[in-house]
């Protein structure tokens, strides 16, 4: 007789959730829990499974206990020589005793649970007495130390012949549907459970393997009979066979009872091994679900551990643990456990570890002395998975264990906070400076609204007023010689009067007012009114006689050309109605009218506001010749005052009048800072030349002579950008991006360096909406954190070789790979959202960055098309009015009056594109800034985890490869081609491209500091144990250019830990690409030209939900593929040099591939493989792309990056995929998970749906 321990009647295996919640991630004490890798020899593993177990019950009567103690008595058939190996009830302690009333109270909470969450009631559940999940084969319950009733038997009876039936048609099925006759294997899976305090039952699970197929086993190699035990081999079930589960169980310290008390470090856990029907046909029938018990084995924590000389849970090897297992079904069974310590943290410098993780002894909790202290790191998440195979040669079973591990970076935040930084003092000098072209374009269209004058005449502009007192209008024979007195038909006492700006730098006439003056008829030596009907303050530019802009013919003439600087002339046109003997009005699109009584006429006066500049004499009444237009005679006098004075003047200095430059040009700004030129460097440059930085003005001035004849044509037009644009962009715009800028540099900042602020407390990672390396996906429409990146996580798979050495059972563990990859969220401006509204008026254009750029780049070209179009009509109109206009002394032949329709029509939509495209260039910059700083933390977490990989660097010469070539980051994205997820594709598009901007240097805190590069750019990098400060540098202009990013390294490390190569700052640049291919149900329907959502209809809903609402755009992840092979195709000639003489002698850069539209190299052989796959992409979800993109990427040295919307599911599938199709290629390419070895589809795909469950 045997004491066998009966599971509790509460636990129901179906009702383990698998997956890891924070609440037992995070668990404390951190790093010490214990990893137990659970083998089962192969006398667990049952010929026949649950059909044997079902047809074992019906002829062998077998007795459980009543209660999960050890002291409650079984009988049983089982021969008497094993039931000493099988009782352990001597070891158990008073507490372990369950009485009959425990088995007897109220259900326990997980059994209440497990009733909740189990669906529909079992259809045999009119026959389990104790209305559980579990099945306790050859066994039926005792009542009070009583035989079971004959009722009890009875239904026990027809319950398994019933269970057995259902089984036999479930493997009959199986077979009939898999058109085979293959096997049906049953599953095993084993669970620890600890014991209850209040009900004294081993009911609280806390941990389950995987349910795993048994292996196929005959029955020759293992007959077991109860009474007679025959094994093939040694007799003692130790042999080679049996099973290893994948997933181990995790024990936590110090364990936790369900209500999250710590239970004592003498602790016993139950191993309970289960087996449940594999005939998966049926898996929703509730019998087929239900596990049986197999046996149990049992753990002491304090005696195992002690035995092997370890205070649990101290200790740091592994060891391993050999337990009988308590079963009639098969007696000889044994479970043998490997545990490890906990590998929650990598050991410092040690496979799996980075130097972007955070230290551990002080990232992940506060400490005492500081109790304010911010806390900005959450715990790594990790799992293990354990892996039998033979190892080398020499055929010993070895066990590849490894985990698999999630850890923020530390260089997250520090890079966000110092790149905002440059873009907050970029835009604001951006800022800045449109506001002061605003200012300059104010004083050209009237003086109404200056507020300060003295500001406009120190930006180069003159004060300047003119009054206009009355117009004295002569008798038509007046010239002729008449007393001048007035007809009796000349009753008119007002004339419409408009002044116009005759600049000296534009053909174009700016409109100052237009308005009435008194009309008297002029009577010789009469006295008028001195009173100024209308006065005019304007304030003109002054023009420098070497100014390029200065029209030609303005220094013609003896006082002319003693000028040295030029502020233009008035055009004053006079319209004059119903007097007899006037001409017609030659704006009139009827021309000119001929001499009748009554027939308007338009009148004109000139005057040079030169002659009167910074004059000395007291402002005096001036009449000015009015010419009739019509006759060209003399109409009447116009009686003004003019003054005019500039700054020089004013403060009376007499060593002349500065003019203003012709150019603003402005130096670090935030256009020119993330890579762009204004794309009017070109032969589009015009004025106002808005964002010119000094390359650009260099540009412009080399440029040849075709060029020059246009810049000669658009610098007389005057300005392509209006005032009231100007000052609506710069401070609804520049001003609001520009104070959004400096919060976030702020608050990046002060999230690394300051202490918890009064009343702030810590949110669940969902709800945290404070800067922090790790950015939560709901945290989208953040505008203060838009240039963080989304669940960065570095994502490593190291792996460790295991062997227990016989007969002692020493186990040692060896560190023999690693596999990185970086997890995010896309790097998008979700805050922008993906719908670029424009200025007012314009049409508003959907998507993110490389679509907002193709628009930008119409625009330009649209642009240029106007303008074109504008030169050749001014050119018309010349011609036209040489022919046919008479002119005067004085008039200018080289101004355009307002009235022409189509020069006035050509030039408003010229000024139209051009601020269009000013306004998109803008809002591209500001998205380019956020996107950017989310990719450049991604990256250079992705480059330090490589340069962290010690045994990578020593296996190949990756250093000098990435010093010479360019460190390869290869970007698989998974979002789909339509709606806003096709914006953010767009987005992360450009922002990976902006990486090639990049170069990263190693220096030490002793290293000397580059001339440009100031200490209070040096941003810290908090809890790292080996990095100290980041700084980035930027140098070159627009396209031009670069960041330098130094990393500040312990000194230690650095002498001992960075390659020679990477030394001395030796920069590494970075070499980006980007492959993507949709893996949703929406790509599906992309591909399938179907959409749904809906089409072309504005948008009510939330920004959130809307992912997949627009017209897909398929082309573009085409597009993308090739684009990102080109480049990858040119790096790999340069990394691994072809037999080809023609492949060695081109040398493709990455720019080159990039603006290229056909592969100009060879198809490396590294690649077919992956051209194949993007080839046959047209029109499907080839997800062979991703693979082989990655796969290739590590061959070539490089990193991986995989992105979707929030880096959550889609990203999660495809690392694990990933992971798995490692771990095969590394078992079957002999170490080398990177080798090309064929591998088995099902299994990957079978161990990626393990990791994906447990993971």
């Amino acid at each position: 007789m045997s004491t066998i321990p009966n599971p509790s009647s509460s636990i129901n295996p179906n009702t383990h959730d698998p997956i890891w919640t924070l609440k037992k991630q995070y668990a404390p004490p951190l790093g010490k829990r214990i990893v137990l890798v659970i083998k089962l020899n192969d006398a667990c593993i049952i010929p026949g499974g649950v059909d044997t177990l079902l047809k074992r019950d019906h002829n062998h009567k077998i007795t459980y206990s009543t209660s999960s103690s050890f002291s409650s008595v079984v009988t049983a058939d089982v021969p008497t020589d094993l039931m000493g190996e099988m009782n352990l009830s001597e070891r158990t302690s008073s507490s372990m005793i369950a009485t009959a009333d425990n088995s007897s109270s109220s259900p326990s909470s997980s059994q209440q649970y497990a009733t909740a969450t189990s669906g529909r009631s079992s259809p045999f559940g009119f026959l389990n007495n104790g209305g559980g999940s579990v099945s306790t084969p050859f066994a039926t319950r005792s009542s009070g130390g009583k035989g079971p009733s004959k009722l009890a038997t009875l239904g026990s009876k027809l319950k398994n012949q019933l269970e057995r039936g259902v089984t036999s048609i479930a493997v009959q099925a199986q077979k009939a549907t898999s058109g085979d006759q293959k096997d049906i294997r049953d599953l095993l899976t084993v669970g620890a459970y600890i014991q209850n305090p209040r009900t004294g039952e081993f009911d609280i699970c806390i941990g389950m393997t995987e349910r795993q197929e048994m292996p196929p086993l005959s029955l020759e190699k293992n007959v077991m009979n109860y009474g007679n035990v025959e094994h093939n081999g040694s007799g003692s079930g130790t042999g080679d066979g049996g099973m290893t589960f994948r997933i181990p169980i995790v024990i936590p310290a110090p364990i936790m009872d369900e209500h999250g008390n710590a239970v004592s470090n003498n602790t016993v856990i139950q191993f309970h091994l289960w087996m449940r029907s594999g005939a998966a046909i049926f898996a929703k029938n509730r019998a087929l679900r239900k596990y049986l018990f197999v046996g149990t084995s049992t753990l002491f924590m304090d005696q195992q551990f002690l035995s092997q000389q370890i205070h649990w849970p101290k200790f740091d090897r592994p060891v391993s643990i050999v337990l009988p297992l308590q079963s009639v079904v098969a007696p000889l069974g044994k479970m043998t456990m490997l545990a490890f310590p906990d590998t929650k943290f990598p050991s410092l410098c040690g496979i799996g570890w980075s130097l972007s993780d955070p230290r551990t002894d002080t990232a992940y909790s506060a400490i005492m002395s500081s109790p304010t202290r911010r806390i900005l790191f959450h715990p790594p998440l990790d799992q293990n998975y354990a892996f039998p195979y033979y190892h080398g040669g020499s055929g010993t079973k070895s066990t590849l264990l490894t985990t698999e591990r999630v850890t923020e970076s530390t260089v997250v935040l520090p890079v966000a906070a110092a790149f905002m930084q440059l873009v907050s003092r970029a835009s604001g000098i951006s800022a800045a400076h449109a506001m002061n072209l605003a200012s300059k374009l104010e004083y050209f269209h009237g003086g109404d609204t200056v507020n300060d004058p003295m500001k406009a005449m120190q930006n180069g502009h003159a004060q300047c007023q003119l009054e206009i007192i009355h117009y004295l209008r002569y008798h038509p024979h007046h010239m002729a010689g008449s007393d001048g007195m007035g007809s009796s038909s000349t009753r008119g006492n007002s004339i419409h009067v408009g002044i116009y700006l005759q600049r000296p730098d534009s053909i174009f006439e700016n409109c100052l007012a237009k308005c009435t003056v008194p009309c008297h008829p002029y009577v010789e030596n009469k006295a008028y009114s001195s009173f100024p009907a209308v006065s005019v303050p304007f304030y003109p530019r002054i023009v420098d006689k070497n100014d390029s802009r200065l029209l030609p013919g303005q220094m013609v003439g003896s006082v002319a050309s003693n000028r040295s600087v030029f502020v233009g002339k008035l055009r004053i046109q006079l319209h004059e109605e119903h007097i007899g003997g006037g001409g017609g009005d030659v704006f009139s699109p009827m021309g000119p009218a001929g001499m009748a009584m009554g027939v308007p006429r338009n009148l004109e006066a000139l005057l040079d506001i030169d002659s009167y500049l910074n004059s000395s004499e007291d402002k005096s009444v001036l009449y000015l010749n009015v010419i009739d237009l019509m006759t060209g005679s003399s109409a009447g006098s116009l009686g003004v005052t003019i003054s005019a004075h500039t700054l020089e003047g004013m403060v009376d200095q007499f060593n002349g009048i500065s003019g203003n430059s012709d150019r603003d040009i402005v130096e670090g700004g935030l256009i020119s800072l993330v890579g762009m030129d204004t794309l009017m460097e070109d032969d589009k440059a015009c004025h106002p030349q808005c964002d010119l930085n000094k390359a650009a003005c260099e540009k412009i001035q080399s440029s040849g002579q075709t060029h020059e004849r246009k810049f000669r044509q658009l610098a007389t037009m005057g300005e392509f950008l209006t005032f009231d644009y100007m000052i609506r962009h710069a401070e609804m715009n520049r001003a609001a991006e520009s104070k959004s800028f400096l919060e976030k540099s702020v608050k990046y900042i002060s999230a690394l360096t300051s202490p918890l602020a009064e009343g702030e407390v810590y949110l669940p990672p969902d709800q945290q909406r404070q800067p922090r390396p790790f950015r939560p996906s709901s945290s989208r429409m953040d505008q203060s954190l838009s240039g963080i990146g989304f669940n960065v996580h570095i994502q490593s798979f190291s792996m460790s070789n295991v062997t227990m050495a016989e007969p002692n059972g020493e186990v040692t563990s060896i560190p023999v790979s690693l596999f990185q990859n970086v997890t995010c969220g896309a790097p998008a401006d979700h805050f922008r959202g993906f719908q670029y509204k424009g200025i007012e008026g314009e049409k508003p254009v959907s998507g993110g960055l490389r679509r907002l750029e193709t628009r930008r780049a119409a625009v330009a070209e649209k642009v240029r098309s106007l303008q074109n179009q504008l030169i050749d009509a001014v050119g018309n109109f010349y011609t036209m009015q040489s022919q046919t206009v008479e002119t005067y002394p004085g008039r200018s032949v080289r101004h355009i009056p307002p009235g022409n329709h189509h020069i006035d029509s050509l030039r408003s939509a010229c000024i139209s594109a051009t601020q269009t495209l000013h306004a998109i260039t803008w809002d591209i910059a500001v998205r380019r800034a956020n996107v950017f700083s989310q990719a450049l933390g991604i990256a250079l977490s992705m480059y330090l985890a490589h340069v962290s990989d010690f045994a990578k660097l020593q296996k190949a010469a990756w250093a000098n490869i990435w010093t010479k070539h360019g460190f390869l980051i290869t970007f698989e994205g998974l979002l789909s081609a339509a709606g806003k997820e096709l914006g953010m594709i767009e987005d992360a598009a450009v922002g990976i491209s902006m990486l090639r901007m990049v170069s990263v240097v190693f220096v030490t805190s002793d290293s000397p500091l580059n001339a440009e590069s100031a200490t209070d750019r040096c941003v810290p990098i908090v809890d790292s144990p080996y990095l100290r400060w980041l700084r980035i540098t930027p140098s070159g202009y627009g396209k031009d250019t670069t960041y330098l990013v130094e990393v500040c390294v312990d000194v230690n490390y650095y002498a001992q830990r960075i390659p020679p190569s990477l030394k001395n700052m030796s920069p590494v640049r970075f070499y980006p690409i980007l492959y993507q291919m949709g893996v949703d149900i929406r790509q599906w329907g992309v591909n399938a030209g179907a959409n749904f959502g809906k089409k072309n209809e504005p948008s009510t809903t939330d920004e959130m939900d809307e992912d997949e609402i627009g017209i897909p755009d398929n082309d573009v992840l085409i597009a993308l593929n090739y684009e990102a092979f080109r480049k990858m195709n040119a790096y790999a000639h340069n990394v691994y040099l072809c037999e080809d003489p023609e492949d060695i002698k081109t040398s493709i850069s990455w720019e080159r591939a990039h603006a290229s539209t056909q592969i100009e190299q060879s198809i490396h052989p590294m690649l077919t493989k992956l051209y194949d796959y993007i080839r046959s992409s047209a029109g499907k979800m080839e997800h062979g792309i991703l693979d082989e993109a990655g796969f290739a990427s590590n061959r070539l040295g490089g990193g991986s990056g995989i992105f979707c919307k929030s880096g959550k599911d889609r990203t999660a599938m495809q690392v694990t995929f990933k992971q798995a199709q490692y771990i095969h290629r590394f078992l079957n390419g002999q170490g080398n998970g990177f080798s090309e070895s064929n591998v088995d589809a099902k299994k990957i795909f079978d161990d990626a749906t393990i990791m994906r469950v447990h993971g």
